[in-house]
C-alpha cells in the first residue's frame, strides 16, 4: 500500500527544509537554556547517590585495611616470647604509628581489658574498651576523645586473650572524598560541589557536618555494608550538595518563540518554491522523448535507465547470493575436513592423474603432505612430491598410485622421508583411493600420517588423559600434605604426653594404639599417593625416581600386614622381626608391598601355615653377597610353618618369578633356600640396597640445646611442633611463613637450624632454603614434606618426612646439630 502513496516533490522539500530549520532553532534554544538558566532540583541526585554508594564502599575497603593493619602491628609484639617486656612493645608501637599516621594510637589490652602497652601519647589510666568489643573477635565503636572511631582486634579466643586497639585519627578519611569525586560521572561544577559527612551508629558526627531532617538541599544517604572479615559496622555516609544554588525554571520568553515559528515557515515556503522549480524540469525530462519504441508510442530516457538499473541490480543481488551460498558450502566442507584431520591425525591430499598435480593444504612447511589444513590450498607436481622422499621408495609410490588407478578398495604404502627438514629419516603412511569429481573426471584421493617409532599418537583423548591425571595428582598431593599435617598434630602431642606424664598400664595402652593408628593412616597416604603416581616415586616427578625412590622397612611392612592378614592370610599367624633402627631401603614402597603380597599368595597357595619376616642391616665394609652391589644393604629373610595336615596345594610359580623380577629391577639380589613344595617349610632372603648411615645422624648430646626457627604456615601444626621441640630441650621461635621468616632472620640471624615446611603459599620452603643458604649460611635448613613429594633439588638439605614422631624429630636435628657446633 506504500507504493501508492504519492507525495509532491515541493511538498516534500518544503517539509524537509522546515524540519531542519526547526531542529536548528531547537538546538540552539536548548543549549542557551542550559548554559544561562540556573540549575533545576533534583538533576544532580543522580550523582549524589553515586557518590555516597561510592563513598560507603571506600570506608569498607578502608576498614578491611585498618584489620590489615592491626595484624600487621600484633606480628611485631612477638605475644608468644614471654622475655619481652610491655615497655619494648609500647616502643615498637610507637614505631609503627609513626608510620601510619591515620592512627592516633595502638593500645594492647589484657584479657580483662587492663592496658599492657600504648603506642600513642594517651595515657594508660584513660584508655577503656567496652566489654562487648572485648568479647568479639572484631569489633568497630566509637572512639573516645578526638578519635573518630576505635578497632578492636582479638588476638587469641575472644575474651580469654589479649586483643589490640587501634583508635583512627582524623587523618583516616583524607583522600576519600577526593578519590570518590573524581570518579562521580557529573559536571566538574557538581563533582566540586558534593561534600560527606559520615555518621557513626550512634548517630554520631564521624566526618563531616550531617545534614538536618528538613534541609531543602538535595542530599543522599547510603550505608556501609562490611567486608569479608568485619560485619557492617552500621555507619551512615550522607552526600550533599550546599555550593549548588537551586531555583525555578525561567519561563519562555514569547518573542523567540516567535521568531522561531517564523523561521520554520520561511524555510518550508523557500523549500516548496525551489521544490516546484526542480520538479518541473524532471516532469519534462521524463515526459518528453527524441524518438519512438517499437509500438510507436514516445520513449523516456530516465525510464529506460531505471528500467537496465533495475535489471543490472537484480542480476548482481542473484550472483552475489549464489557466490555467498557456494562459499558457505565451501567453508563447511573445509570445517569438516579440518577436524577430521584434527581428531584422526591424517592429512588429506588429491591427485589429478592428467595433469599428475597434487593439492593438499599444509600449515607447516610447503610441499610436505604429512602437513595440516590450513586456510589456503598447495598445488604441487607429482616429481616434487616424489622429491620429498628416498629415491629408493619413488618407484614403490609410482606403483601404488597406479594400482589404485587401476582398481577400487584403499592402497596403502609406507615412504621414507628425506631432508632437509625436522621430518627428515621418518616414515609416512600414505593410503590412495581412486574416486571421480561432479564433472565425471577419475580422481585420486590420498591420506597420510607420519609413523613415530615407540611413540603413542598425541590425540585429544591422550591429551586429555594426561591433564586429567595431573590435575588428579596434585588433588591428591593436596590432600595427603593435609591429612600428613593432622597425622603430624596427632603424633606430635601423642609423643609428647607419652614422654612427659606417668601414664598407668591402661594409659599407656590406649596411648600406644592411637600412635599405632596414626602410623598406619600415614602408610594409607604413602599408599594411596603411590596408586594415583602409577609406581612412580620420584620426587617431585624427577625423572631420576629410581635414585630418589627410598623407604622405612620397618613402617611399610607395619602398615601393609593388616592387608596382609585381612584379605590373603586370613587365620595365618604372622611374626616380624624388624629392628626400628635400620637404614631405609633404596627402593619404593610399592615394591615392597608387592614382594609381600606375592611371598603371602604363594604361602597361601602351597597350603603352608604362617608366615615370618625378619631384617637385619649388613654393613658396607663386609663382604656383599654375589651378585650384590658394593656398599649398605639390608637383608630380609622370609619363612613359613610346614604344611598342616589336609591343606590342599595349589602352586603357583609366577609369584616367585615376580618377586625376582621385582628385586632385580630394584638393583637388589634373591636367593631361594626352599620353596615349600616338599616336606619343608618355604624359606628365601632378599638382599636390597640401602641409604648409608651418615656420620651426623647420631643422636645429637643432651646438652646440645639448638635455638631453631620454625616455619610453618598451619598455626595447629606450628604449635603441635614447637611443643615437641620445647620437649626435647630446644628454644623454638615460630614463623607464619616465608616473607615473616626473612623479616625474622633480618632482626636476628643466630639460629642453629631452620625447619621449613615445603608446601605453605606464596614462597615454597624449597624457596625459603634457597634464600637462607645465600645469606645465612651457618643455619642448618631442614624440609618437611610429605615422603616423595620433594623434588630433586631438595636433596642438598635435610629432609624430615610428615607425618613424624618427636623420635624421628630427634634424630634430625641430631644430623644438625654438629654443624651448629661447627658453626658456633
Amino acid at each position: 500500500m506504500l507504493d501508492s502513496v504519492r507525495i509532491s516533490l515541493k511538498v516534500l522539500n518544503a517539509a524537509q527544509l522546515a524540519g531542519v530549520a526547526a531542529a536548528a532553532f531547537g538546538l540552539a534554544w536548548f543549549g542557551g537554556a542550559l548554559s544561562s538558566a540556573p540549575r533545576q532540583a533534583g538533576t544532580e541526585r543522580p550523582a549524589l547517590v553515586q557518590a555516597a554508594r561510592a563513598y560507603a564502599d571506600a570506608l569498607d575497603e578502608e576498614l578491611g585495611a585498618a584489620i590489615g593493619d592491626a595484624r600487621n602491628a600484633a606480628l611485631l609484639l612477638r605475644l608468644d616470647d614471654s622475655g619481652v617486656s610491655d615497655a619494648w612493645r609500647a616502643a615498637r608501637l610507637q614505631d609503627w604509628l609513626s608510620l601510619n599516621p591515620r592512627y592516633r594510637d595502638a593500645v594492647l589490652l589484657a584479657p580483662d581489658g587492663t592496658p599492657r602497652a600504648s603506642g600513642g601519647g594517651t595515657p594508660l589510666l584513660r584508655i577503656a574498651t567496652a566489654a562487648p568489643a572485648r568479647r568479639a573477635e572484631i569489633a568497630i565503636t566509637a572512639g573516645p576523645d578526638e578519635a573518630p572511631f576505635a578497632l578492636t582486634l582479638a588476638l587469641g579466643l575472644p575474651g580469654r586473650s589479649d586483643s589490640l586497639v587501634l583508635r583512627a585519627a582524623p587523618a583516616f578519611f583524607d583522600g576519600i572524598g577526593e578519590r570518590i569525586r573524581r570518579g562521580v560521572g557529573a559536571s566538574e561544577a557538581i563533582r566540586d560541589g558534593i561534600r560527606f559527612a559520615v555518621a557513626g551508629a550512634d548517630g554520631r558526627a564521624l566526618l563531616g557536618v550531617l545534614p538536618a531532617a528538613d534541609d531543602p538541599r538535595p542530599h543522599e544517604a547510603a550505608p556501609t555494608r562490611g567486608s569479608r572479615d568485619l560485619a557492617s559496622p552500621g555507619w551512615l555516609v550522607t552526600a550533599s550538595a550546599p555550593g549548588i544554588p537551586v531555583a525555578a525554571p525561567a519561563g519562555a520568553d514569547p518573542r523567540l518563540i516567535a521568531l522561531g515559528l517564523a523561521l520554520v515557515l520561511g524555510a518550508g515556503g523557500l523549500g516548496y518554491a525551489l521544490g516546484g522549480r526542480v520538479s518541473a524540469r524532471l516532469r519534462r525530462l521524463a515526459d518528453d522523448a527524441p524518438g519512438d519504441g517499437l509500438d510507436g508510442a514516445p520513449v523516456s530516457r530516465v525510464r529506460e535507465i531505471a528500467a537496465i538499473s533495475g535489471t543490472v541490480r537484480d542480476r548482481t543481488l542473484s550472483l552475489d547470493a549464489r557466490l555467498a551460498g557456494a562459499g558457505s558450502g565451501l567453508d563447511r566442507v573445509r570445517g569438516r575436513l579440518t577436524t577430521f584431520e584434527a581428531m584422526s591425525g591424517w592429512t588429506c591430499w588429491e591427485i589429478d592423474p592428467e595433469t599428475r598435480q597434487v593439492v593438499w593444504s599444509d600449515r607447516a612447511s610447503p610441499g610436505t603432505p604429512s602437513g595440516t589444513l590450513a586456510g589456503a590450498d598447495r598445488v604441487a607436481t607429482m616429481a616434487d612430491l616424489a622429491a620429498r622422499f628416498e629415491p629408493a621408495d619413488r618407484p614403490l609410490l609410482d606403483l601404488t598410485l597406479a594400482a589404485a588407478l587401476a582398481a577400487d578398495g584403499p592402497h596403502d604404502v609406507a615412504l621414507r622421508l628425506r631432508g632437509p627438514g625436522s621430518e627428515a629419516g621418518g616414515r609416512l603412511l600414505v593410503r590412495f583411493l581412486r574416486g571421480r569429481d561432479a564433472a565425471g573426471r577419475v580422481r585420486v584421493h590420498a591420506l597420510s600420517r607420519a609413523i613415530r617409532e615407540g611413540d603413542a599418537p598425541d590425540t585429544p583423548a591422550g591429551a586429555n588423559e594426561r591433564r586429567r591425571n595431573l590435575v588428579l595428582r596434585r588433588v591428591t598431593d593436596g590432600i595427603v600434605h593435609d591429612f600428613n599435617d593432622v597425622l603430624t598434630v596427632v603424633l606430635a602431642n601423642l609423643g609428647v604426653l607419652r614422654r612427659q606424664t606417668a601414664l598407668d598400664a591402661r594409659q599407656a595402652a590406649l596411648t600406644d594404639a592411637a600412635l599405632a593408628g596414626a602410623h598406619r593412616g600415614a602408610a594409607l597416604t604413602r599408599r594411596l599417593l603411590g596408586l594415583v603416581r602409577g609406581g612412580t616415586e620420584a620426587a617431585g616427578g624427577d625423572a631420576s625416581g629410581a635414585d630418589l625412590a627410598s623407604s622405612d622397612l620397618a613402617a611399610t611392612v607395619a602398615a601393609f600386614l593388616p592387608f596382609l592378614q585381612a584379605n590373603v592370610l586370613r587365620e595365618a599367624p604372622l611374626v616380624t622381626r624388624i629392628p626400628d633402627d635400620l637404614p631405609r631401603a633404596r627402593c619404593g614402597e610399592r615394591l615392597l608391598e608387592l614382594v609381600l603380597l606375592n611371598l603371602a599368595f604363594h604361602v597361601r597357595d602351597l597350603g603352608l601355615h604362617g608366615f615370618a619376616i625378619g631384617a637385619a642391616a649388613h654393613p658396607a665394609g663386609a663382604p656383599p653377597l654375589p651378585g650384590m652391589p658394593e656398599g649398605p644393604a639390608l637383608r630380609i629373610l622370609f619363612a613359613s610353618g610346614r604344611r598342616g595336615a589336609g591343606a590342599v596345594m595349589r602352586p603357583s610359580p609366577r609369584s616367585l618369578d615376580t618377586v625376582a623380577q621385582l628385586v632385580r629391577d630394584a638393583g637388589g639380589a634373591w636367593r631361594l633356600v626352599c620353596d615349600g613344595r616338599g616336606e619343608e617349610a618355604f624359606l628365601a632372603e632378599i638382599w636390597l640396597r640401602a641409604e648409608a648411615r651418615a656420620p651426623e645422624a647420631v643422636a645429637a648430646p643432651a646438652e646440645a640445646r639448638l635455638r631453631i626457627l620454625l616455619v610453618e604456615s598451619d598455626s595447629l601444626v606450628r604449635a603441635s611442633v614447637a611443643e615437641a621441640l620445647g620437649e626435647l630441650g630446644h628454644a623454638v621461635v615460630q614463623a607464619a611463613s616465608g616473607e615473616h621468616a626473612l623479616a625474622l632472620l633480618a632482626q636476628d640471624a643466630a639460629f642453629d637450624a631452620m625447619i621449613a615446611d615445603q608446601a605453605m603459599p606464596v614462597m615454597t620452603g624449597l624457596q625459603l632454603a634457597a634464600t637462607v643458604v645465600e645469606r645465612h649460611p651457618g643455619i642448618r635448613v631442614i624440609l618437611a614434606s610429605p615422603h616423595g613429594q620433594l623434588p630433586a633439588a631438595a636433596r642438598r638439605f635435610l629432609q624430615l618426612d610428615k607425618p613424624f614422631r618427636p623420635e624421628d624429630l630427634a634424630s634430625v636435628l641430631g644430623a644438625a646439630a654438629p654443624a651448629a657446633n661447627r658453626a658456633a
